[in-house]
């Protein structure tokens, strides 16, 4: 019976592919190369959020002009959040109260301010990870061959079904 395939590290699979390895600094560039999107550079807010990126990207050293879509996109979901939260508290939270045209209360509804933030969370996440900025990612991109100090074992107890971990 065979066991599971090994899973190959982004340098492995590249080294056994046969393809030429890129040069890591073709694509990098600085903060000031950088193209800024004429949207986020009208925006006072949006351009303080653009140069906080790009400022910790090239100090990351994985800053690279084709990334100019991807944070511009981080950047436009950070601000419809921002936005959807600003909202939410000017009405009063999570719950608003319905009324009528005559001002009669109709009962307590949930803000559609919730259902944007919530869908936009998922995307801001992705966006994030793409852009290596979770910290997952960035232990990943500083480290790519990470192991442990200390192995972790795992063992059965007389219980059946439960398995605990050890570093020992």
């Amino acid at each position: 019976m065979a066991g599971r395939p090994k899973r190959r590290t982004p340098t492995e699979l590249l080294y056994f592919s046969g393809k030429k390895a890129p040069d890591a600094n073709t694509e990098l560039c600085t903060m000031a190369d950088m193209p800024v999107p004429i949207r986020i550079a009208r925006n006072k807010e949006m351009k303080q959020i653009w140069d906080f990126i790009c400022a910790d990207m090239e100090s990351r050293q994985c800053l690279s002009a084709t990334y100019a879509i991807t944070i511009s996109e981080l950047i436009e979901t950070l601000t419809l959040m921002n936005k959807c939260r600003k909202e939410m508290d000017k009405e009063g939270g999570l719950i608003i109260d319905k009324r009528d045209d005559e001002g009669n209360y109709l009962g307590s509804v949930e803000s559609p301010y919730v259902k944007i933030l919530a869908r936009q969370q998922g995307v801001l996440l992705k966006l994030l990870e793409k852009l290596g900025m979770t910290p997952r990612d960035i232990t990943y991109l500083m480290r790519a061959d990470v192991t442990p100090d200390k192995m972790v074992t795992g063992f059965v107890t007389e219980v059946r079904g439960m398995q605990y971990w050890s570093d020992n």
